[in-house]
């Protein structure tokens, strides 16, 4: 039988993993799907600029020899693609509601335009080149200023567990940056809409202020607290 299911399973073209404690002439055995790469490792990422597709290509470039990965399906080269804005996205979904997610960020985003607005409209001409009317560039500034650059993590040495900061690698410290945009405006009055408390938050965060800029200038003063422990790391 399990010959069989492997066969199968090959003409599929499946890696799978055979539980042989379940493979009896009664049970079907368990068919357990392992995660694989779709492409390998001397795949390049597609381009997505369109000034840079439009440039010839120099007779050294890589993208000559190498094979290129496929687009996927939230990349394409219009001004609305934003590698940054797709991974909020995916971040705050829940439950595969993608959808729920994008149309939560563009409400707030909406938000964030028209405090903006407002905001120049009663400032003095003198302030009012200072205002930022972008909503994206909020946005890009904000998760830039919640980066962090330092992280804790465990070590354990002697059979003590030790909080030793080590550098945060750029992957990481986004997804931190989102995660606490994310969380500060899931903390907020039962009166008030997420979309609405994140849009007073992503304008906070881009003024180096509000409760996500806090938490990384927390997460700081621990590492900066624990910088006795930061040659545990090697």
């Amino acid at each position: 039988m399990a010959s069989t299911v492997q066969h199968v399973c090959k003409l599929l073209g499946r890696n799978v993993v055979l539980n042989p404690l379940l493979i009896s002439k009664t049970y079907i055995p368990m068919v357990v799907q392992t995660r694989s790469a779709k492409y390998h490792k001397q795949f390049l990422e597609p381009t997505l600029d369109k000034a840079a597709l439009a440039q010839p290509l120099p007779e050294d470039d890589v993208r000559r020899f190498q094979p290129i990965k496929a687009a996927r399906s939230m990349e394409h080269t219009l001004f609305t693609c934003n590698p940054e804005m797709e991974k909020f996205i995916n971040i705050m979904m829940e439950d595969g509601k993608k959808q729920l997610a994008r149309n939560l960020l563009e409400q707030a985003l909406k938000n964030v335009k028209r405090i903006q607005i407002e905001k120049y409209h009663k400032s003095s001409p003198e302030d009012r080149e200072q205002i930022i009317l972008d909503p994206v560039d909020i946005f890009n500034k904000a998760v830039e200023n919640c980066r962090p650059v330092l992280i804790l993590t465990k070590i354990v040495k002697g059979g003590v567990t030790y909080q030793v900061p080590v550098p945060c690698k750029p992957n990481y410290s986004r997804f931190k940056a989102m995660n606490w945009l994310i969380n500060s405006g899931m903390e907020k009055d039962p009166k008030m809409r997420f979309y609405d408390k994140l849009a007073y938050e992503l304008i906070e965060a881009a003024n180096n202020e509000g409760k996500s800029v806090r938490k990384k200038q927390d997460l700081h003063k621990q590492c900066e607290a624990n910088r006795a422990y930061a040659h545990f790391r090697w």
